[in-house]
């Protein structure tokens, strides 16, 4: 008897305790111009709604008796499929009808690109919550484009610095090079220590604002707000720069390193999260102790490589920050760049350390990347 054959990609959706969200994900999925795909639901230690949803849906389920994380259940959804493209979707997010169509027409059309997301909204669908994500030297994450009204500007196709996970799609083969996501992260920042895994591996990506969606954003974990979502953001940042930064950055940014994390301190005293930061800090070191082990050596042209990124990523955070008006969820950023204001690099930074064959580049400009329909 043989198998029915992979299809063309391969949809990941974690969940854990919003069945009335999935059921909207789901029904996004069933209303895709693009058909030839399977649905893989990781119940995190939800309950039976998960299977009934499954099977509503036609989709593959995957069940941890328990709530094991995001990083966990994406790599188990993965492991359940053999479909060359994945995507990778949270339980909040519905998708624009022609949302596949867009994304896996731009890997099929473009053997340089491997790995891709669209413009992300905000459940107003007026509000971008997401044009692609950042990291600053001192190593804090931004979601670009985060909360700011939709403009031409996020109408421009362009190389991703890094990627969320909200709503992404990804040749296999990334997977298979460089594994998958790192579980001691279990939520949050795990999707930008795979960005820079995937950079220092000599994968590229691209953002598409024709693929939309609606995010509703924390939905499971109460949102960005909550004590839960607050430890883990403090431990996945310790345990980020841990795991990346060579001891020479140590070194050379370490005032920009500490002077984030007296900010992180001060929203934490701001918020009344310093439990969460107590907890989050005790974790991220022994996630760092761990991590540190794990490291591999840095060559001396990685390192000037790896710099230039984060010259240009804190760049790109420090120019969309600047650029809406003041707010209170931005007292972070600037007053992290009253002392340190980035300056411009020369050449494209993103480019990873591992050269890019020629034949692997983009054909032509951004407009060769607007797929039909």
């Amino acid at each position: 008897m043989t198998s029915e054959p992979a299809r063309k990609v391969c949809v990941v959706i974690p969940t854990w305790k919003r069945g009335d969200l999935l059921r909207k994900c789901l029904e996004s999925l069933r209303r895709q111009s693009f058909t030839d795909f399977e649905t893989v639901i990781v119940s995190n230690g939800a309950g039976e709604w998960a299977a009934a949803l499954a099977k509503e849906f036609g989709a593959k389920l995957v069940c941890f008796t328990e709530n094991r994380g995001f990083a966990a259940a994406v790599n188990a959804g993965i492991a359940a499929s053999k479909s060359p493209c994945v995507a990778v979707l949270n339980d909040d997010v519905e998708l624009a009808p022609n949302w596949l169509q867009k994304t896996t027409a731009l890997l099929e059309e473009q053997p340089g690109i491997s790995f891709c997301c669209g413009k992300i909204f905000q459940p107003d669908g007026l509000t971008i919550d997401n044009a692609g994500d950042a990291l600053s030297a001192g190593g804090g994450a931004w979601r670009l484009g985060y909360g700011r009204p939709d403009s031409k500007q996020f109408d421009v196709p362009k190389p991703l610095l890094a990627i969320s996970m909200t709503a992404s799609l990804f040749r296999r083969e990334v997977f298979d090079r460089i594994g998958g996501l790192d579980e001691d992260f279990i939520s949050y920042l795990e999707d930008m220590d795979f960005s820079i895994r995937l950079w220092r591996g000599g994968f590229r990506g691209y953002y598409l604002p024709e693929a939309t969606a609606r995010h509703h954003g924390g939905a499971s974990l109460g949102g960005a707000e909550s004590p839960h979502v607050f430890q883990l953001m403090t431990q996945n940042q310790i345990a980020l720069l841990s795991k990346h930064y060579p001891l020479s950055f140590w070194l050379r940014l370490c005032p920009r390193i500490y002077w984030s994390q007296i900010l992180w301190s001060l929203m934490a005293l701001r918020k009344r999260r310093v439990r969460a930061l107590w907890l989050g800090s005790l974790r991220g070191s022994w996630i760092s102790a761990k991590a540190w082990r794990q490291r591999t050596r840095w060559s001396k042209n990685e390192q000037r490589a790896f710099l230039n990124w984060l010259r240009e990523s804190e760049r790109t955070i420090y120019e969309d920050i600047t650029s809406r008006p003041r707010a209170e969820r931005d007292t972070y950023w600037r007053m992290y760049f009253a002392l340190f204001r980035p300056k411009r690099v020369a050449g494209l930074a993103i480019t990873p350390a591992r050269k890019i064959e020629a034949e692997g580049k983009p054909k032509a400009g951004p407009s060769s990347l607007r797929s039909s329909g």
